[in-house]
């Protein structure tokens, strides 16, 4: 006997279409899979975080209020778990943009942080080039370069070779190999450290 296909409902969940995300310093740029794009600006604005459902599956929600605008980030429904009935968990917004859960992470963090860069590591700011604008990139990249040159330096002073530089800059240089942002901040980040290299020797 075939089953009759209105009758039973598959559990497989359905891959949401991704939303793509460019931070710049002080504002959030989303582009929704149908193509509608958002300019958030981020300075005085809102953010909350929380664990919700969408679609009966459990996500983690971003909420970022605006004064002029707001915009909810979720996790792929697709990738959690079927959330129990006996859960409470508010509901994210059914237009809420679906992207990554490395994605989230990254966004979380920069909001949170007021878009702080001073102190960041080599790694942090290399998770941050990922997704940043094309413009904002090529600073990131200048501030990779102070953070690596200050770990040489810190550690075997300032006139130490380029080498050493580079080594610092290697988490840069591994993401460069898929992120198309990431090379671009990883030229302005060789280009930076060697002027500052060269600098430094000059006065030594």
């Amino acid at each position: 006997m075939v089953r009759s296909k209105a009758l039973y409902r598959s559990d497989e969940p359905v891959a949401e279409p991704r939303a793509s995300l460019a931070i710049e310093h002080d504002s959030l740029d989303v582009t929704y899979p149908d193509g509608r794009f958002l300019r958030l600006a981020l300075d005085g604005c809102q953010v909350g975080v929380a664990d919700a459902t969408f679609r009966s599956r459990f996500v983690r929600h971003l909420s970022i209020a605006a004064p002029d605008d707001s915009v909810d980030l979720i996790t792929p429904p697709d990738e959690g778990a079927i959330a129990p009935r006996a859960a409470r968990l508010p509901v994210a917004p059914a237009g809420s943009a679906v992207i990554s859960a490395a994605t989230w992470e990254i966004v979380v963090d920069w909001v949170q942080s007021s878009g702080r860069i001073a102190g960041r590591t080599v790694t942090e700011i290399t998770r941050l080039t990922c997704l940043a604008s094309p413009q904002f990139a090529v600073v990131l990249g200048e501030l990779a370069a102070r953070a690596a040159m200050e770990m040489v330096w810190e550690h075997a002073g300032p006139m130490r070779g380029g080498n050493d530089i580079l080594d610092s800059l290697r988490p840069l240089e591994d993401a460069a190999r898929t992120s198309a942002r990431a090379s671009a901040a990883l030229v302005a980040a060789l280009a930076a450290a060697a002027v500052s290299w060269h600098r430094h020797r000059r006065r030594g």
